[in-house]
């Protein structure tokens, strides 16, 4: 039984729109999850501050929470205090209401273990030419949601850097 308003005049159906058949299909690959914590994390990287990110890194995001793991209590104790003023920053960037809750943990953080410079990203992208790089952003500029952007983006560079 088709949905009320599903067909045009004539019997046929309304065209969908890729950011729907896209989002459908991520989600029945069962990347939804996946998808959500990548923009989570982008969106870690774009809005908190250098100085916060030093010290609090994204442990685990699952059913609306954002697990922070905190190297000391005096940096829980701040985070603690700003908790949902980086709930809202996080779900402005994000453009939906996907952090619900903030929860924070004490230990050590892989992210500082591990890098000697501070500042320095983890993940860089591939080195892709200006030509094909200026390709990509012409055939993403139609797609205006930002998560199921930041992902075909990342796909388009995983695929030109890979071995020819």
């Amino acid at each position: 039984m088709r949905e009320k308003g599903s067909t045009e005049r004539g019997g046929r159906a309304s065209p969908s729109r890729c950011e729907d058949v896209l989002r459908g299909t991520l989600q029945g690959l069962g990347l939804g999850r996946v998808i959500r914590h990548l923009a989570l994390l982008k969106a870690w990287d774009r809005a908190v501050a250098p100085r916060v990110r030093e010290r609090a890194t994204v442990q685990d995001f699952s059913d609306g929470r954002l697990y922070l793991c905190v190297e000391d209590p005096i940096w829980l104790h701040e985070l603690h205090m700003l908790r949902h003023k980086l709930k809202m920053i996080l779900n402005e960037e994000i453009g939906e209401p996907v952090v619900n809750e903030i929860v924070l943990r004490i230990g050590a953080s892989p992210r500082s273990a591990t890098s000697a410079i501070p500042n320095r990203r983890e993940e860089r992208p591939p080195v892709v030419p200006t030509e094909a790089e200026a390709k990509v952003q012409q055939i993403l500029a139609p797609v205006q949601d930002r998560p199921c952007r930041d992902v075909l983006e990342r796909l388009f560079y995983r695929w030109r850097a890979r071995p020819m």
